[in-house]
C-alpha cells in the first residue's frame, strides 16, 4: 500500500551486499555521492496510549474501539489523518523542509498499529536540530497516488480532509453515530531532545547509513472530554485539533517505545 521501512531496509541490505560490509567503503561512497550531507528519513506511525510499557491492540474487526475518559466507547469505523509536511530546525537557525515521496500521506489508523509508513526525507549538513515542526494537512494527492493507499470508498471523503473520522459513540443504552471533517492545517512544534537524552539532534554528515526519525501519533485520546450528547459538531472538531497537536511525539529510529 505504502513505500514501507521494510523496502528501505532491504535497499540497505543489497547496497552492503554489492558494495562490500566495510564502514571505510560505504562511508567513503556517501562522502563523495552526498557532497558533505547526511539524508534524514520520517516515517510515520500510529497507536494505543501504552499501559503497564505495552500497547494494547484495540483494532475489533474492521474498527478500531476504545473507551474515553468520559466513558464513553468509541468504534472507528473509518479514521484517516492526513501528514502534509515537516521542517527540521537547526540549532543555529537554519531550516531543513524535509520532501514528502508521494505528497501529503493520509494514514488509515485502522491498519495495523506502529507499522511505519515511509512519508519525506531530506539532505541535511553536519550540524546539531533541537526541533522539528510537523504539519497536519488537507489530502491533495492525484488518482495514481491515491489508488496508491488503497481507500476504497473513503477516498471521496479523505481528499481535501486533514482528518476524516466515521464512527459510533455508545454509552449504556445511548449510541451517536458521527461523521466528522477537518480541513484545517495543523502545525505541531517538537523538541529533538526529547528523543536525543536532553541533547539535539546531531548529525556529522559522515553517517554510514541514513538517520531515521518516526512520528507517531496517540489516537485513543482524540475524543477525551466529549460528551457525545451535547457537544456540537464544531467544539468536536476543534477538541481533535488540540488533542492531535497534543498527541503528537517524535522518536530517534524506526521503533516507538510505550511510555
Amino acid at each position: 500500500m505504502s513505500f514501507t521501512a521494510r523496502t528501505l531496509a532491504a535497499a540497505a541490505l543489497t547496497f552492503t551486499t554489492a558494495f562490500g560490509s566495510g564502514c571505510d567503503l560505504i562511508e567513503a561512497f556517501q562522502n563523495e555521492a552526498n557532497g558533505g550531507t547526511t539524508l534524514v528519513q520520517l516515517m510515520v506511525t500510529h497507536h494505543a496510549t501504552p499501559r503497564d510499557g505495552v500497547f494494547p491492540e484495540l483494532l475489533l474487526g474492521e474498527a478500531t474501539t476504545f473507551d474515553t475518559d468520559e466513558g464513553w466507547t468509541v468504534s472507528l469505523r473509518a479514521a484517516y489523518v492526513t501528514t502534509a509536511g515537516a521542517v527540521l530546525h537547526e540549532c543555529g537557525g537554519e531550516s531543513y523542509a524535509f520532501d514528502p515521496f508521494w505528497g501529503p500521506l493520509p494514514e488509515d489508523i485502522n491498519e495495523e498499529d506502529l507499522d511505519l509508513l515511509s512519508f519525506a526525507s531530506v539532505e541535511v549538513e553536519a550540524g546539531s536540530f533541537c526541533g522539528m515542526s510537523i504539519e497536519y494537512g488537507p489530502y491533495v494527492g492525484d488518482a495514481e497516488t491515491t489508488a496508491r493507499y488503497a481507500m476504497g470508498e473513503d477516498a471521496a471523503k479523505v481528499r481535501n480532509a486533514t482528518f476524516y473520522f466515521e464512527g459510533v459513540a455508545r454509552k449504556g443504552d445511548i449510541a451517536i453515530d458521527f461523521e466528522l471533517t477537518g480541513h484545517d492545517t495543523i502545525s505541531v512544534d517538537l523538541d529533538l531532545g526529547t528523543v536525543m537524552n536532553g541533547g539535539p539532534l546531531r548529525v556529522t554528515a559522515d553517517e554510514a547509513f541514513p538517520i531515521d526519525l518516526t512520528l507517531s501519533k496517540t489516537y485513543d485520546r482524540l475524543f477525551d472530554g466529549i460528551d457525545f450528547e451535547s457537544v456540537e459538531s464544531a467544539d468536536l472538531t476543534a477538541n481533535i485539533e488540540a488533542v492531535l497537536e497534543l498527541e503528537t511525539r517524535i522518536a530517534f529510529g524506526t521503533r516507538v517505545e510505550a511510555r
